[in-house]
């Protein structure tokens, strides 16, 4: 084969063929809550899929036609849990269209796994849960401590710091039993990225992302890893500079992309051998990848729109925190956060 037919079938191999949305992901959520954000994966085992979200309503729906639907106008609100945790079957290419997730509950209700102390007031204080992930024994899931003066003003709070939470698996544990995280106290002080937000397992180290706002134009993400045996050191912690170094200073910490809304996800795609980044664009909330071969390769690394999204109505939020849940062959699976519904909708990509 000449070289110039097999650069053309390389380049074929790489193009996206198709995108299709699925609408609201995991509709068996809405058998127990309202709405969530904050959707992540975690590998638990060969059959089970772990799953943490952030902010979690909790009610009763008015109508099915509600439910089916995911509009929480259309339900009895009797709660917000700042994180929530649930599993599955472990998703696949096959059954993620209806993939049941159910939720780790205390006196049969949705209950936080990450646990308030007996002084916190959980009206002033919240702990978003973001990323984790298995290692033996342990789970581990990265959170925010965040502070709200004043709940009843949208969007008016402070991250206070970057926490890990640790559950040490117990033999013969089951799904349905107990799940007793711990937090392990701050990892990262205020004002740092928000590390966490995507985390990746890979060749012995864990690579976290975070996304922050470095101006009113700027909002990029950071990227830092750490080996798995010192992930509670948070000195044992190395940053990504802008040069595709990895430094032990955060304040060397080099800045990417610029216009990240919300959190992103960050994986090594086995089928394309790159890693990717998928994220929702600031202002207009379309979905982009990013495909790099190695760290030192991200500053420069082409982006690229895979989906246009469309407000649900004029003067609405725009949709966030685009991120792959989960890959499969030739095939990406990501969900985005619709506002209006506050619903991760299901969206696959592939090549």
């Amino acid at each position: 084969m000449n070289s110039s037919i097999s650069l053309f079938l390389k380049l074929f191999r790489n193009t996206l063929l198709f995108l299709v949305e699925h609408g609201i992901f995991a509709p068996s959520r809405l058998d127990t809550v309202i709405g969530q954000d904050g959707v992540c994966s975690i590998q638990f085992s060969d059959e089970i899929t772990l799953w943490t979200f952030a902010d979690t309503i909790t009610g009763k729906w008015k109508s099915e036609k509600g439910r089916i639907a995911g509009d929480k106008n259309e339900a009895l609100m009797d709660g917000m849990l700042s994180n929530s945790i649930a599993w599955s079957d472990r998703i696949t290419g096959k059954n993620y269209k209806d993939i049941k997730l159910n939720f780790y509950k205390e006196k049969e209700r949705p209950a936080q796994f990450i646990k308030h102390n007996k002084n916190e007031n959980p009206l002033k204080h919240r702990f978003w849960a973001l990323d984790g992930f298995r290692s033996g024994s342990k789970v581990y899931v990265y959170y925010l401590h965040v502070y709200v003066p004043d709940h009843t003003k949208f969007l008016d709070f402070d991250v206070l710091y970057i926490g890990l939470a640790r559950w040490d698996i117990p033999g013969g544990w089951k799904p349905g039993d107990p799940m007793n995280f711990r937090r392990l106290g701050p990892l990262f002080g205020k004002g740092v990225p928000y590390y966490g937000a995507a985390v990746m397992e890979r060749n012995g180290y864990v690579y976290l992302a975070g996304h922050f706002k470095k101006s009113n134009l700027e909002f990029p993400i950071s990227i830092v890893r750490v080996k798995i045996e010192k992930i509670e050191n948070s000195n044992a912690y190395n940053f990504l500079s802008d040069k595709g170094e990895w430094v032990g200073e955060i304040q060397n910490a080099g800045h990417f992309i610029g216009d990240v809304s919300g959190e992103c996800s960050l994986s090594y795609n086995d089928y394309l051998k790159e890693f990717v980044i998928i994220y929702s664009k600031v202002i207009t909330g379309d979905v982009n990848m990013i495909r790099f071969k190695d760290f030192p390769e991200l500053s420069g690394a082409e982006k690229r729109v895979v989906l246009k999204v469309k407000k649900s109505e004029p003067g609405a939020m725009w949709p966030y925190s685009a991120k792959e849940i989960f890959a499969s062959g030739r095939a990406i699976y990501l969900i985005y956060i619709d506002p209006k519904r506050y619903q991760p909708l299901l969206v696959e990509l592939k090549y």
